[in-house]
């Protein structure tokens, strides 16, 4: 029986990548969340709130790329579906754009830390921004080189990229035990830094020059900024949280509220991972095929799976996390409920891993729907829990995260399930 099991999956090339990146990714997640409890130990509240206050800014850093990055990400498995050979030169627009833009955040940020180390009252702020726009400049070249990730054979070198990473993050951490404040600088620097090197490495078209060309940035530009805007106000919503609580507790709330922050960052982390996988794999097979309902069985598959993989770390953090706390992080005893609710949010987060299908079907319309009650709920739970639970701010603003996470998975359920059914999206590619 496990013999047979073992045989299949040897000969399964897409199940044998995918679960070999899906394992790297998920070490890759723990070991970022094991990272940021850990410095917990070293670095006060206070430290941990200011960093976070600054980093809130990395989100909006994928709104400069303009879609493009997105466009080419979508477009470039359905092309190869396709046979369709302008896809080099898709590429090749993609990577001007970037390096542009990773060259106007280099003199943007220097004149930027410049003009605070003038102005502003705070050494730390200062170093603060000068990170930001150094992780600005890196993450503009890694969206449009893990754009290029497409086939099954390019995921087995994320697959080995991710095993270094996992390893260098854990060695890193060294960093923030050493010079606290600034050493988290430094990690985070050294992580995004590493990622985009090795990400250069491991590209399957590094033969491939940045040219710039109208026509093919126009193009992505049209396919890509619907999805940028969804994306961009997907994490504007998912920031809501973070403001409410700087608002209302300060930034003494915010760094108390780091260890949640922590378990979110993965439970984001993860799926966003898996569906960098699934997403070209469907959208290849949608561009051969024509026909979306061919990917629901897979998609079905990940929606119930995902949260069964998920239950064990939940439990395990429901009963081990109070005398971890307690025990070697006792400045962050207040958090503990809120790590435990962010938990249960976690076995939810399964609609991450599928949802994106709708930006490969153009399916525009039903994906602003889903959007539009995402936004609302990252921002009305929150508020309406913390009004009507006689708790504290932190418990009150998980509590209204994980009921925003439980409604997503079954509307994205439901939604999908219309949708992959649907007459124009099995007929012909739209």
């Amino acid at each position: 029986m496990l013999k047979r099991i073992y045989h299949k999956f040897q000969s399964n090339d897409l199940l044998k990548t995918g679960s070999y990146y899906s394992l790297s990714s998920t070490v890759n997640s723990f070991a970022k969340m094991f990272v940021g409890i850990v410095i917990m130990r070293w670095l006060n509240p206070y430290e941990l709130g200011l960093w976070n206050a600054v980093s809130i800014f990395l989100a909006y850093i994928p709104f400069f790329q303009l879609g493009i990055q997105n466009g080419l990400s979508i477009e470039l498995p359905i092309l190869m579906g396709n046979n369709d050979a302008d896809y080099k030169k898709y590429i090749a627009s993609a990577r001007w754009y970037s390096y542009f833009i990773s060259i106007l955040f280099m003199v943007g940020g220097l004149m930027a830390t410049l003009a605070s180390l003038f102005f502003a009252d705070s050494f730390e702020l200062t170093l603060g921004i000068g990170t930001i726009c150094i992780i600005a400049a890196s993450t503009s070249l890694t969206l449009h080189l893990i754009s290029t990730f497409r086939t099954s054979k390019s995921f087995d070198k994320l697959t080995k990229i991710y095993i270094i990473e996992s390893i260098t993050t854990l060695l890193a951490t060294y960093l923030v035990y050493q010079y606290h404040y600034y050493g988290i600088l430094l990690f985070n620097i050294l992580i995004v830094v590493q990622h985009t090197v090795l990400l250069y490495i491991y590209s399957p078209y590094k033969d491939i020059k940045p040219e710039y060309s109208k026509t093919f940035l126009q193009k992505l530009l049209k396919r890509g900024m619907v999805i940028m805007l969804f994306y961009q106000l997907r994490v504007l919503a998912q920031s809501f949280p973070r403001w409410i609580i700087l608002a209302l507790g300060g930034v003494l709330q915010l760094g108390l509220f780091s260890p949640a922050m922590a378990l979110k960052t993965m439970m984001n982390l993860l799926p966003s991972q898996i569906n960098q996988f699934l997403q070209p794999q469907m959208g290849f097979k949608y561009g051969k095929d024509g026909k979306a309902s061919l990917l629901w069985p897979h998609i079905n598959k990940m929606i119930w799976i995902y949260p069964l993989i998920c239950l064990p770390v939940t439990i395990g953090v429901i009963l081990f996390m109070p005398y971890v706390v307690t025990t070697f992080f006792p400045k962050y005893t207040a958090s503990i409920l809120s790590i435990q609710i962010m938990s249960v949010a976690f076995i939810f987060s399964s609609y991450a891993t599928t949802h994106n299908i709708l930006y490969t079907l153009k399916a525009y319309k039903e994906a602003y729907v889903f959007l539009f009650f995402e936004l609302i709920g990252y921002a009305a739970f929150p508020f309406l829990c913390y009004f009507t639970f006689e708790t504290d701010v932190l418990s009150s603003i998980s509590i209204g995260i994980l009921i925003n996470y439980i409604f997503l998975y079954l509307f994205n359920y439901f939604l999908l399930k219309q949708v992959l059914f649907a007459d124009k999206y099995n007929t012909k590619i739209t």
